[in-house]
C-alpha cells in the first residue's frame, strides 16, 4: 500500500511518542517493515470512521450491500439517521409493489404538479415520501406504507412480524376493495359481464342473471363466453339466423376490441340495451339495461303523436271548411252591402227627386207668405218642416251607408272656425225659434285642422239631438286645451243615465223614456256623429245630470301654420237682387223643372227650361242666351250634366257658369264636378243655398 511504503521513509526519532511505544518499558526493538504496516492500518482505519461518520448510504447501496454481507438481525435504534433517499430510490421501492410503469406515471404527474421536471437523481424531500406513501397506501395500507417506506429510507430489513402485518394489512385493503367493487356492480340496475384476454368470464352481477334467466350453474368463473353465446342463441335471444354466424359476430367484436351497442327484443317482450367496450389490458366488458319502458313510452308517445297529426289534420280540414264557408258568407255579405249601397243610393236619389221638387213648390209658397191666410201659412210651414225631416232621414242613411263601406275619406285643412259657426248659427237659428228654443253661440277666431263639410255634420248632429229634447236652453261654444279646442254642445234637457252613454252612439238606438217632440227619427244622428269623429281622428265626449242636461262635445287640433284667411261669403247673400236674372234649369224630371220655374219666378228670374240638349239646342236657337244654368247631373240617354254643360259652353263661346244639382254625393262626382268649373249642390236643394249661390255668381260676374 502506499501509505505503509511512505510510512517506511518517516525517522522514528520524529515520532517520540510512537518511538516509546514501540520500544516500551521492555526495550523491545521494532523493524522498519513493522512499522510501517502497523502505521498503514492505523491510518485506513482513522480515515474510514471518519468517511463514515460524516456521510450517508444511499438506500439502493444499502440494498445492493444486503445481497453481499446478509441482513443484520438486530434492531437499530430509534434515532438512527435516514439514508441518502433520492427520487429515483423513491420509484424504485414504488415499483416493487404498483408496477414500473404505474409507478413512473405517477412520478411524473407529482413532478409536473409542483412545476418542475422530472429528475430521478434529485435529493427526496418530505413532498416526495409523503407522495410514495399515497401510492403505496392503495395497495399495502396506510400503516403498512409507512411501514415499508420508513425501513428503506432508515436502511432497516423487515422483520418477519413487519412482513407478515403489511400482508395481513395488504389482504384486507384487497378484500376491502374486492367487497366494495362487487357491491358497487351488484346494486346497479344494469347487468355488467367481464371477459378477459381470452374471452372468458371472469366477473358479472345478479342483474345480469335476472335479464337472461340463466339457470343455477350456468354461470361461473372461467367459463368461455362463446358458450353463453351458443347457449342465448340456441334459445332465440340473439333473432333468427344462423347461431354460427352470431357467434362468431359477437367474438369478432371482443377481439378487435371494438366499441358496439345495439338493442334485442327478448321473447317475453323486454327490451335489452347491450354496450360493449374494450378494457386497456385486454379484455370485453358488457353493460345490459331493460329499456322496455322507455321504448313503450316512446311507442305511445309516437302513437299519440301520429293520433295528434291525425286530429290536427282534421280539425286543419274543418277549419279550411269553415273559413272557406266563412268567405263565401262573407262574399254574400259583401255582396249584400253593395247591393244595400247600392239600392240605398239608387232610392235615395230617386227619393230625392220628388222630395226636392217638394221643397221647392214648398219655398214658393212660403215666399207668398203675406197673400195666404194664416191658416194655409200654417200649413205650408208644416209642410217645409215635414219635408226637411224626411230629407234629414234620407241623408242619414246615406251617411250611414258611406260610413260601413268606408267611403268618406276627410278633406283636412285649416280655417277659421269662425266660418262654420256662422253658418250653423244662420241655420240653427231659425230652427230654435221654431222649437222656442234660447239657441246662443260662442265662437272662436282660431284656426283649426280638420274637413269643415264633416265637422260642420258632426255638430249638426249634435245641435239636432239638442234641439229635439232642450227645454230652455241651447249653448254651442269652444274652450281651449293646449294645442286643441273643444267645441261643446250644451242643452237642458232630461240627461243620460250613466248606463245608457254609449248605447246612444248605437244606430236605431233611441231613448224613448225622454218625452220627445213629434219628429223623433231613426236614432242615426248621433251614430253618424261618432263614425266621423273616427275618421277624423277627433275624440268625441259625452257628459250628462240626469234631470238637468247634458254637454256633447268633439276635440279639434288648432292649426299647425297660419294661413291666408280665405273670405267666407254667406250663404244668406241679400246685397244683390235676383230680378231679371236670365237662367236656364236642365233637368229630366218635369215636377223639378215647374218647381224650379216656380220658385225663380217669384225671386225676379228670367227662367227657361229644358229636359236634354235637344230643347237646349232649340232655346239656343231662338237667341236665348243665359247667364247662369242649373243641371241635373243624371239626364236622359246616360248623358251626364257636365257634358252637357260643356256643350253649352261650346255652343256659346263663352264660359257660362253652372251649377250641377244631383242627389248623387259621391265624393268622386263633386271632384269630376269642381274639376269641370261648375258649383255643386245637393238634393233636395235648400232655397237659401240655391239664392246665395246664384247671389255670389252675379256678384263674380
Amino acid at each position: 500500500m502506499p501509505l505503509v511504503a511512505h510510512s517506511l521513509s518517516w525517522p522514528l526519532e520524529s515520532l517520540p511518542g510512537l518511538q516509546t511505544l514501540l520500544h516500551g518499558p521492555i526495550g523491545f526493538e521494532v523493524d522498519p517493515l513493522t512499522r510501517g504496516v502497523v502505521l498503514s492500518l492505523a491510518g485506513n482505519f482513522l480515515l474510514f470512521a471518519w468517511a463514515s461518520y460524516f456521510s450517508r448510504t444511499r438506500v439502493a447501496e444499502h440494498w445492493q450491500a444486503g445481497r453481499f454481507i446478509g441482513h443484520d438481525l438486530g434492531t437499530k435504534p430509534s434515532n438512527r439517521s435516514m439514508l441518502a433517499v433520492q427520487v429515483g430510490d423513491l420509484l424504485t421501492l414504488a415499483s416493487r409493489f404498483v408496477g414500473e410503469d404505474r409507478a413512473r406515471q405517477s412520478f411524473m404527474r407529482f413532478a409536473f404538479r409542483q412545476g418542475k421536471s422530472f429528475n430521478p437523481n434529485q435529493a427526496a424531500n418530505s413532498d416526495w415520501i409523503a407522495h410514495t406513501e399515497r401510492l403505496l397506501a392503495g395497495v399495502l395500507g396506510a400503516s403498512s406504507t409507512r411501514a415499508v417506506v420508513k425501513a428503506a429510507i432508515e436502511g432497516r430489513d423487515m422483520q418477519v412480524e413487519d412482513v407478515v402485518r403489511i400482508v395481513d394489512e395488504a389482504s384486507e385493503v384487497l378484500q376491502f376493495n374486492r367487497a366494495l367493487l362487487q357491491g358497487a356492480i351488484e346494486n346497479i340496475t344494469q347487468g355488467i359481464s367481464v371477459v378477459d384476454q381470452s374471452l372468458r368470464l371472469v366477473a358479472w352481477n345478479h342483474r345480469y342473471i335476472e335479464l337472461f334467466n340463466y339457470p343455477d350453474g350456468q354461470v361461473y368463473v372461467g367459463r368461455p363466453i362463446a358458450e353463453l353465446i351458443r347457449f342465448n342463441a340456441e334459445r332465440g335471444l340473439l333473432g333468427t339466423g344462423d347461431i354460427e354466424e352470431h357467434i362468431n359476430k359477437r367474438l369478432y367484436w371482443m377481439r378487435q376490441g371494438t366499441a358496439h351497442t345495439s338493442e334485442r327484443l327478448l321473447p317475453n317482450g323486454r327490451v335489452i340495451e347491450l354496450i360493449g367496450n374494450p378494457m386497456p389490458g385486454g379484455g370485453f366488458v358488457m353493460s345490459f339495461t331493460d329499456i322496455t319502458e322507455f321504448r313503450e313510452a316512446e311507442r305511445a308517445l309516437k302513437d299519440a303523436n301520429e293520433g295528434l297529426e291525425q286530429r290536427v289534420s282534421a280539425r286543419t280540414h274543418e277549419l279550411s271548411q269553415l273559413n272557406l264557408a266563412l268567405s263565401e258568407a262573407k262574399s254574400v255579405a259583401e255582396a249584400a252591402n253593395q247591393s244595400k249601397t247600392r239600392f240605398l243610393a239608387a232610392v235615395s236619389h230617386d227619393l230625392m227627386q220628388p222630395l226636392n221638387a217638394a221643397r221647392l213648390f214648398s219655398a214658393a209658397l212660403a215666399h207668398q207668405d203675406e197673400a195666404l191666410p194664416a191658416d194655409t201659412r200654417e200649413l205650408v210651414r208644416n209642410l217645409d218642416s215635414s219635408l226637411r225631416s224626411a230629407e234629414d232621414l234620407i241623408s242619414d242613411l246615406l251617411d250611414i251607408s258611406r260610413l260601413e263601406n268606408g267611403r268618406i275619406t276627410p278633406d283636412r285643412h285649416a280655417f277659421a272656425l269662425n266660418s262654420l259657426f256662422d253658418t250653423l248659427g244662420a241655420e240653427f237659428k231659425v230652427l230654435a225659434i221654431e222649437h222656442a228654443v234660447d239657441f246662443r253661440l260662442r265662437g272662436s277666431r282660431l284656426r283649426v285642422d280638420s274637413d269643415i263639410k264633416l265637422l260642420r255634420r258632426v255638430l249638426q248632429n249634435f245641435l239636432t239631438n239638442a234641439l229635439r229634447y232642450a227645454k230652455g236652453r241651447v249653448l254651442l261654444g269652444v274652450r281651449r286645451q293646449g294645442r286643441y279646442l273643444r267645441l261643446e254642445v250644451w242643452d237642458r234637457g232630461p240627461g243620460i243615465p250613466e248606463d245608457k252613454r254609449k248605447v246612444i252612439f248605437e244606430e236605431f238606438k233611441r231613448l224613448d223614456s225622454h218625452q220627445t217632440r213629434a219628429e223623433k227619427g231613426l236614432g242615426l244622428g248621433l251614430a253618424i256623429a261618432d263614425g266621423l269623429c273616427l275618421v277624423l281622428e277627433h275624440k268625441l265626449e259625452v257628459r250628462s245630470w240626469p234631470g238637468k242636461g247634458s254637454v256633447f262635445s268633439v276635440t279639434v287640433p288648432l292649426a299647425s301654420k297660419a294661413e291666408t284667411p280665405v273670405s267666407i261669403t254667406p250663404l244668406e247673400f241679400s246685397g244683390q237682387a235676383l230680378a231679371g236674372t236670365q237662367v236656364l234649369c236642365i233637368d229630366n224630371e218635369d215636377s223639378i223643372l215647374a218647381g224650379m220655374h216656380s220658385l225663380l219666378s217669384r225671386w225676379g228670374c228670367q227662367v227657361w227650361t229644358a229636359r236634354n240638349r235637344l230643347e237646349c239646342e232649340h232655346l239656343l236657337s231662338e237667341d236665348v242666351r243665359p247667364q247662369l244654368a242649373l243641371v241635373d247631373y243624371h239626364l236622359d240617354d246616360g248623358e251626364t250634366g257636365t257634358e252637357l254643360m260643356a256643350w253649352l259652353r261650346t255652343r256659346l263661346g263663352q264660359p257660362l257658369p253652372g251649377v250641377v244639382i244631383s242627389a248623387d254625393g259621391r265624393p268622386e262626382l263633386i271632384a269630376q264636378v269642381h274639376a269641370a268649373g261648375l258649383d255643386y249642390l245637393s238634393k233636395p236643394v235648400k232655397p237659401a243655398a240655391l239664392r246665395a249661390l246664384i247671389s255670389r255668381h252675379l256678384t263674380l260676374r
